[in-house]
């Protein structure tokens, strides 16, 4: 009998101390520039936010590893995209204005983050229907070269008959860095409060009784915890797929996980040095660089090197190939047919600034296998989650699909997540193109489209 109420005690105990177990409000999965900002976004409207990244605070690999990527506003008219940029532009100052609240000089600036640099995009006279949809009453300055004559007259650059070539000038296009940006985000999430737990890998998400159960592996310490949540947001990038498949297995179908190739090359010593102070001025006004065509080429200059020689990041937005073990894909060395791609390519782009420089006058610093997470129609899902009776679950979103598109606009994606989990809306004319173009009709719509 003794032992009977022993053991009626202790499972009341284990019951009592279930109950009482703390409900975090919201957590976002992956500490990445789509969960970072929307853990900000939503630590900006006060709320009690938890942010879970499986790496450390310095990021070895991920979308979101590097210095450098391209931030463009131009745009047609009505573009979601360039409105999202436009967005994020506007948020990251309110970000850095928050930062510097309460400091007595200021520590933190746009400039941290953004590099203005004029961007070129380059088209095929083919193209020029597209070209003329791109330029019909646009708002942002740019300069247009459509023959040979105007582009060397314009930017000095010696092209064929067969390319157009367009430049944006505005300010915070060029390049964002994406690294600092991460960095800023979590000290404004902690400055407000709220929490960044790093070296925490979900390995399971599941909803019971209305309550998300979070597994957490610290990757440290090996340490297995589950944590519950009101709410969640799902920004894990590639591993969304996985992540999410107890509480929407569908996204698993809808967007597929990509490996790209990055190559980052320097123009040799002995070469760059002969260059004219004009013709190095030149060569930095000229990037970065989109090359509208087949593949798209892109490029930016990625940072400098001690004796102040750039770094190109190379790669084409549509060479893309199937992935083998996703935890392994980022140590996946570059072929050498790549690499020649990229000098090919790099060594083309420079020649048409007027700047002799040949494949061989290139070196390759080093290579990196990104990963794009893809949609059928390229662009991405800010959405809450469908449930199987085909009901909106407004506790659970997902960012995911972001095709390479998703640096420029992150802290815009960041606060279409929020007002989605919070319930807030924004009644102007683009606020609710992007949010009908990335949302939870078009999942729906999808999700009916998965199995015809």
């Amino acid at each position: 009998m003794k032992n009977l109420i022993l053991i009626s005690v202790i499972v009341l105990n284990l019951l009592s101390c279930q109950k009482s177990k703390k409900i975090e409000d919201i957590v976002v999965i992956g500490g990445g520039l789509m969960g970072s900002s929307t853990a900000w976004e939503l630590s900006k409207y006060g709320q009690n936010v938890l942010l879970l990244e499986q790496q450390d605070s310095i990021y070895t690999f991920g979308s979101s590893l590097g210095e450098a990527r391209i931030s463009r506003s131009l745009g047609p008219k009505n573009d979601i995209f360039s409105y999202l940029q436009q967005t994020s532009v506007k948020e990251t100052n309110n970000l850095i204005d928050y930062l510097n609240e309460g400091e007595t000089r200021t520590l933190h600036s746009m400039e941290d983050i953004y590099t203005t640099t004029p961007v070129t995009y380059m088209y095929s006279t083919s193209q020029l229907n597209e070209v003329e949809t791109l330029l019909d009453g646009q708002k942002d300055k740019y300069e247009y070269a459509s023959n040979k004559e105007k582009a060397e007259e314009k930017f000095g650059m010696k092209i064929p008959d067969t390319t157009i070539v367009i430049r944006e000038f505005k300010q915070y296009s060029g390049t964002l860095n994406p690294k600092i940006l991460i960095q800023k985000l979590h000290q404004g999430i902690r400055k407000s409060g709220n929490r960044v737990n790093y070296n925490q890998q979900v390995t399971s998400l599941k909803k019971e009784d209305g309550v998300y159960e979070i597994k957490i592996t610290d990757t440290k310490t090996g340490t297995i915890n589950t944590i519950l949540s009101k709410k969640v947001v799902a920004a894990a990038g590639p591993y969304n797929g996985t992540l999410v498949k107890d509480v929407a297995p569908y996204f698993s179908d809808l967007i597929s996980p990509k490996r790209l190739f990055l190559s980052f090359l320097k123009i040799k010593s002995d070469k760059y040095d002969m260059l004219t102070s004009d013709q190095k001025d030149r060569l930095v006004s000229s990037y970065p660089v989109a090359y509208l065509n087949s593949e798209i080429f892109y490029s930016m200059i990625e940072k400098y090197d001690k004796k102040q020689r750039p770094i190109f990041k190379v790669g084409g937005h549509f060479l893309r190939t199937e992935i083998e073990d996703l935890d392994k894909v980022w140590e996946k060395e570059l072929t050498a047919q790549e690499i020649l791609w990229s000098k090919k390519n790099t060594s083309d782009y420079l020649n048409k600034l007027d700047l002799s420089i040949e494949l061989s006058d290139l070196e390759y610093d080093r290579g990196y296998s990104c990963v794009y997470s893809l949609t059928e129609s390229e662009i991405p899902y800010v959405s809450q989650a469908i449930n199987p009776s085909k009901e909106v679950d407004s506790s659970f979103v997902l960012i995911g699909g972001m095709s390479g598109v998703g640096a420029k606009g992150s802290l815009a994606y960041g606060l279409l997540a929020t007002d989605l989990i919070l319930g807030n809306d924004n009644n102007s004319l683009m606020y609710q193109k992007a949010k009908s173009a990335l949302g939870t009709q078009r999942l729906m719509n999808d999700i009916d489209n998965i199995d015809k």
